[in-house]
């Protein structure tokens, strides 16, 4: 047996005549019948009585038809799984970030993403930017955020967006009145720092030792959202990435512009050889959209042209 030969067979069966068969197929009947005889040929077995021009299905040829529908049925199923895995890529992935975007920013990706994806599984680990570097490099992680700190890793980067630093503090500080807060005027102050946090440490406390300041006291962190969490409720004041403060704006954290200039780079990196799935290839898409949407949003805000109410 041929597939040829299983079509014109089954479009006879459906039909019920060779005439209805070679509308069906668009052929000509002599052409059907003579697929017919080759397929009863190859069987070594009739499969219609001939009376004429009319054709009788024998009890052999009902029994190979219902297993051809049920064929068919395997098939039109596979078809319909392969156009989901085309609009749908289904499978596993990992997308490892850090404290600063795994709290808010990559939950208001992922969700609506795995809702569209309902065979999707997502690991979403959350680690320091030099842990998730070398588990990408590795190839343990399929995609990182990180900050961009200019490190020479074994790893495909290209940065994701520049989130601007600003001075973080209760609303009713002092610092409420004023436009931007620069970094002599912390001195006094207490401040609260990410000493943990390392490129925290090579821009903020580059700048306090470059000018000769010193806090008050100081009330020592890990995360951006301690920090903002501690701000907000009057225990000093930080300098922190815009993105975080926003997000503790309706917790009664107040910002303003941070001079001298500052800025966290976002990276995004995967593996050089781990080959790339379709799901985490569409998932770098959406990240890489979400970032252009919220690094126009944070520029905005820093400018003072998308006010804060918009950020609550």
């Amino acid at each position: 047996m041929n597939i040829r030969q299983i079509e014109v067979f089954h479009a006879v069966m459906e039909a019920g005549s060779v005439t209805g068969a070679a509308v069906a197929l668009r052929v000509s009947q002599p052409s059907v019948s003579k697929h017919l005889r080759l397929l009863e040929a190859d069987l070594g077995f009739d499969l219609f009585e001939r009376f004429g021009n009319r054709l009788i299905a024998t009890t052999e040829a009902e029994a190979l038809f219902h297993k051809i529908e049920r064929t068919y049925q395997g098939l039109s199923h596979l078809s319909r799984f392969a156009e989901s895995l085309k609009n749908h890529p289904s499978g596993e992935t990992s997308a490892a970030a850090m404290p600063l975007l795994a709290r808010r920013w990559l939950p208001d990706v992922v969700s609506p993403f795995l809702q569209e994806h309902a065979g999707a599984s997502i690991a979403l680990p959350v680690r320091s930017s030099h842990w998730i570097m070398e588990a990408t490099a590795s190839g343990k992680i399929d995609i990182g955020l990180v900050l961009d700190t200019g490190e020479d890793i074994d790893t495909h980067r290209e940065r994701l967006m520049r989130i601007p630093l600003v001075c973080a503090f209760q609303s009713g500080h002092p610092f409420n009145g004023r436009d931007c807060i620069s970094v002599s005027d912390l001195s006094g102050e207490t401040l609260i720092t990410l000493s943990n946090f390392d490129q925290w440490r090579l821009t903020v406390e580059t700048v306090l030792e470059a000018a000769g300041i010193r806090p008050t006291r100081r009330v020592d962190t890990f995360t951006t959202q301690i920090a903002c969490e501690l701000a907000a409720r009057g225990s000093g004041v930080t300098v922190v990435d815009l993105l975080t403060a926003i997000e503790y704006h309706a917790r009664g954290l107040e910002w303003r512009p941070f001079e001298p200039e500052l800025s966290f780079d976002i990276a995004l990196i995967r593996p050089l050889t781990r080959t790339r799935s379709r799901l985490s290839n569409e998932l770098v898409q959406r990240l890489k959209e979400a970032a252009t949407k919220t690094q126009d949003e944070l520029i905005a805000a820093h400018a003072g042209d998308c006010l804060r109410s918009s950020s609550t």
